[in-house]
């Protein structure tokens, strides 16, 4: 009979496999919750355009272990135009994001080869490249925007759309803000929901996720219960492992003296 130990040690052993594998996939990180300060964030910090009746509230910033650096546009709220969507709209998101309705557009920057990084018009990714002299080269679309940072570092991002979606070329319309920079704390991690928002699709991310979790974890019950059939579970089956590998590396040192 199964020891209530063992039985225990297993269930204990799914449970770390399972969500072990499952956070790991869905793109959890404690960089979030332990947010890297960096000196170069005030030389990278990117300068932001939005129309004069909506504003930004503050930009807050953070570096990864690569040295890499988030910048995080924080807007009070989105506003659509209409008041039924608007409240229906505030309320899903503070479903989603766990009660934050702060719209929140991010910049990366990649300092050791001066790529940035965010969205514009559809959730669509911007990759570009800014060159010392101030252009910038938008890979997707082969274009060189003159004049797209200042001093070779700062890009230039223009809110070009009612939800904030950000664009490299100049916005008809809209103006320089200058906002207070401060790091991130994980208070302000927590608070405004940062974990779920780095999420292409929440529920995407949550199904494939938890189905590769469960793989993971049935293939670990599958090989625990081959090795247990077979007695490699036992005692004397790890015995009887011991001694075979004993031997045949025996047999291996005895071939490469000879």
């Amino acid at each position: 009979m199964v020891s209530k130990k063992l039985i225990a040690a297993w269930f204990v052993l799914n449970f770390f496999i399972f969500w072990s594998v499952g956070l790991y996939t869905s793109g959890y990180s404690l960089e979030g919750y332990l947010p890297r300060e960096t000196e170069e964030a005030r030389t990278y910090g990117p300068i932001v355009y939005t129309l004069p009746d909506d504003p930004p509230d503050e930009l807050l910033y953070m570096s990864d272990g690569s040295g890499n650096i988030y910048y995080y546009i924080v807007w009070k709220d989105e506003y659509f135009g209409n008041w039924l969507i608007d409240r229906l709209y505030r309320f899903f998101r503070a479903l989603v994001y766990g009660g934050a309705t702060e719209d929140i557009e991010v910049v990366k920057v990649f300092p050791h080869n001066r790529t940035v990084y965010f969205q514009t018009y559809e959730h669509t990714d911007v990759w570009a490249v800014v060159n010392p002299d101030g252009s910038c080269v938008w890979f997707e679309r082969d274009l060189t925007v003159p004049d797209c940072a200042e001093n070779g570092t700062h890009v230039k991002v223009y809110s070009v759309t009612w939800n904030h979606m950000l664009s490299i070329i100049p916005a008809e319309g809209t103006e320089r803000v200058t906002l207070p920079m401060r790091h991130m704390t994980p208070g302000d991690y927590v608070i405004l929901g940062m974990f779920r928002r780095t999420q292409h699709t929440i529920a995407g991310v949550a199904v494939s996720s938890l189905l590769i979790a469960l793989i993971v974890t049935a293939a670990f019950n599958i090989v625990l219960y081959v090795s247990w059939r077979k007695g490699y579970l036992t005692k004397e089956g790890q015995m009887r492992i011991i001694n075979e590998v004993k031997d045949e590396w025996k047999d291996l040192k005895k071939k490469l003296k000879d």
